[in-house]
């Protein structure tokens, strides 16, 4: 028998973000964006058709004067006007190694939530796991 590493890193993640308030508990791990210094929280979504970046990020990033495709995207705060922009993001491991991969996030001047981390262009090239109870999120990139 074979077995093969489902995952090359770990790390706790929070089920409440401190600066954006939901009513109840999700998955947020801490991303980086280089050249950014300091990482943020990401919400995990495997629903969400698209990863976003928040707003004070992009702006950091100067992602509003880089032409990307242009789209919308329904969210539950309704339709936003945005571009698609591939970029690299950092998954930061607490044990094991954290994982630089390049994705697209959807950018919007009208987006004033958290960072998604979104199924299309990101999770959909990981391997992801969750242990609950212990707050552990796995993730490995597909082999």
């Amino acid at each position: 028998m074979i077995v093969l590493s489902f995952s090359s890193g770990r790390a706790r993640f929070l089920d409440r973000h401190p600066d954006f308030v939901e009513p109840t508990a999700k998955v947020f791990v801490k991303v980086n964006f280089p050249p950014l210094e300091k990482g943020l929280l990401a919400q995990v979504d495997t629903g969400a058709a698209y990863s976003i970046l928040e707003l004070e990020a992009a702006r950091k990033l100067g992602l509003f004067d880089v032409a990307g495709h242009q789209t919308r995207l329904g969210t539950r705060l309704g339709e936003l006007r945005g571009q698609l922009i591939r970029m690299p993001v950092e998954i930061l491991a607490d044990e094991g190694e954290s994982l630089t991969i390049e994705a697209t996030f959807f950018v919007s001047g009208d987006w004033h939530g958290a960072t998604f981390l979104g199924y299309t262009g990101l999770l959909d090239k990981l391997r992801i796991a969750l242990d609950s109870p212990a707050n552990q999120f796995y993730f490995g990139e597909e082999s």
